[in-house]
């Protein structure tokens, strides 16, 4: 059985449409090396760090793996595997599609090619002065803005905003991460917030207002201090999202139709253009010009940046590249529009070259990748 086989067996698992014929060869697949049993040890503990879930923390590896063989060998196949399904089928992907495709070696095999890094840790902060400081991991830095506020680097990286009591009227700093960055920071009231490539958040350096109010272009992921007497509202474009105390992700980029929430837990409320609604934990609201939309999501996958992972779940090939230009600061050129509207369905860490990312995509959705050191071209296969 080739590689591209064993993910789409994989993958039909995942979306539980397993055949009794498809089940025999996956149940070949998990029998013939042992080998296979440490790719799932190994890959068991990458997945606890993406989900962070209670399931993955607590369970143990060997009797995982039994209860994976159990559902899927035996009568009744089907029934067991369905019944199995919430808790490991997105590891099985993961797993599979990461083993099989970059960590065989070979990318690009036979092809010479320029190796693409990865982004990396930085941003500028402008204070309210215009004062503009760089800032990278290995930043050591101890600002004081105008009313006291003292910025330093935190104990969790990035930086930390001290609330002072003595702290005089508030001040407005803005932090920008560049296409090929990311950048994590606390504000003054507790609340952690995580920038990815290309965004841009405006906030105060200290919260003595009414509400707490950030302005966000970009993708952030918010962990929101809980303070009923003031909610938290970010605003992009024409969306805002009001909270009081929750974790949630927004993608607000430029050129976007519209704003995407997505509830991890808590509850935010979404006004746009006259409407508002109350999200639930998994659920992601689309806001813009034309209302608001709402849809039930599996929220880890659009989280999963925080923790160092793509995740694309039936996402096209145009989303993703866009993606990856963001975090490798490149651009795609596609020589078929018609290539943009692929889908595809996989994982891979953040912090591999690009090329790595781009073995796997080919593997699985049919195109030909030809790197240059800032332009990606695209092929039908």
């Amino acid at each position: 059985m080739d590689d591209k086989r064993i993910i789409e067996l994989v993958i039909l698992y995942c979306k539980d449409e397993l055949t009794a014929s498809d089940c025999s060869e996956l149940e070949i697949w998990l029998d013939e090396d042992q080998r296979h049993r440490e790719i799932f040890r190994d890959y068991l503990g990458k997945y606890r760090k993406v989900r962070q879930t209670v399931f993955y923390d607590t369970l143990d590896e060997r009797e995982a793996w039994h209860r994976l063989t159990r559902r899927i060998t035996g009568t009744g196949r089907k029934k067991r595997i369905m019944r199995y399904y919430p808790y490991v089928a997105s590891l099985v992907l993961f797993m599979v599609v990461s083993v099989f495709l970059y960590m065989r070696g070979g990318m690009f095999s036979g092809r010479d090619v320029i190796t693409v890094e990865p982004g990396s840790t930085k941003a500028v902060l402008q204070l309210s002065d215009g004062r503009c400081v760089r800032l990278s991991a290995d930043s050591m830095m101890s600002l004081q803005e105008v009313n006291g506020v003292v910025i330093r680097k935190g104990e969790e990286g990035g930086i930390h905003y001290l609330e002072s009591e003595t702290a005089g009227e508030s001040v407005l700093n803005t932090i920008r991460v560049p296409r090929g960055g990311e950048y994590y920071l606390c504000l003054a009231d507790g609340t952690k917030v995580w920038l990815n490539s290309e965004s841009e958040l405006t906030y105060p350096v200290s919260m003595g207002g009414i509400f707490r109010d950030v302005r966000l272009k970009g993708e952030a992921y918010f962990e929101v201090t809980g303070n009923e007497s003031q909610p938290f509202r970010v605003t992009c474009g024409d969306s805002r999202i009001s909270v009081l105390g929750t974790k949630f992700n927004i993608m607000a980029y430029d050129g976007q139709k519209d704003v995407v929430t997505t509830l991890v837990n808590g509850r935010v409320q979404v006004f746009a253009s006259g409407d508002s609604l109350i999200l639930n934990p998994g659920e992601q609201s689309l806001s813009g010009a034309n209302g608001i939309d709402v849809r039930k999501v599996d929220a880890g996958i659009f989280i999963a940046w925080i923790s160092g992972i793509f995740e694309f779940e039936e996402m096209s090939l145009g989303e993703i590249t866009g993606q990856l230009e963001r975090w490798y600061d490149v651009s795609f050129v596609y020589t078929d529009s018609s290539l943009r509207e692929i889908t595809f369905t996989g994982a891979a860490d953040r912090h591999r070259p690009l090329n790595v990312v781009l073995e796997m995509i080919e593997k699985l959705s049919g195109v030909r990748f030809e790197l240059g050191k800032e332009v990606i071209t695209i092929y039908k296969e």
